[in-house]
């Protein structure tokens, strides 16, 4: 279980095909999206961090005109990425490892930061402020409150984890974010909790 608590890659590499046959294919997400590119406008570069097999988000931003690049730890997942979207950059990396030397305008992290252990988490702003322009936005997905999760996904355990709202807040404003949306349980996102934060606006 601590392997697959610290590694959930490795669960999506046994599960790609079941959650490639198996993940809504609607975008529910389109209005965090496009929000998001009105920020950012339509000839912005997007980094996808957990991007799994690339739809529908990633999809949908290409489809946009967004320059977009795709990482991930799962090679099953970047794999099934790569035949769905063969002009897309993609990048098989442990987001927690992250150093492309390449800022973007916009980072989206969606149901796949909160893979991490909590413990994990704190770091990634860092990681996500190097690797974001002035003025970007980091849009993410959490839990609402301190703690860790299971659930069953094509069979196979897999992990989420969550800091607190607040503690959130604090780390955004640590790494000079500012917060321009929350949202908890979006009842029109799948009950996505949901943060976009802008750096140094």
């Amino acid at each position: 279980m601590d392997n697959e608590k610290h590694n959930v890659f490795k669960t999506y590499d046994i599960i790609a095909n079941w959650f490639s046959k198996n993940r809504n294919t609607v975008l529910m997400e389109r209005a965090y999206l496009d929000q998001l590119i009105d920020i950012v406008g339509s000839d912005a570069s997007v980094l996808d961090l957990g991007c799994g097999t690339g739809m529908p988000m990633m999809s949908y931003l290409i489809n946009r005109g967004i320059q977009t690049t795709g990482v991930d730890a799962s090679e099953r997942m970047l794999e099934i990425a790569k035949n769905n979207l063969p002009q897309t950059a993609l990048i098989k990396a442990d987001m927690r490892e992250l150093a492309l030397d390449r800022k973007f305008d916009a980072i989206i992290a969606w149901h796949s930061f909160f893979h991490l252990p909590a413990e994990d988490q704190p770091a990634m702003f860092r990681i996500f402020k190097d690797h974001l322009k002035e003025n970007g936005v980091l849009l993410f997905t959490s839990g609402k409150e301190y703690g860790e999760s299971w659930g069953i996904n094509g069979g196979k355990n897999l992990f989420h984890a969550s800091l607190n709202r607040d503690q959130y807040h604090s780390l955004l404003e640590a790494h000079d974010f500012r917060v321009l949306i929350y949202k908890e349980d979006d009842p029109e996102c799948g009950e996505a909790t949901v943060w976009m934060a802008q750096l140094n606006p």
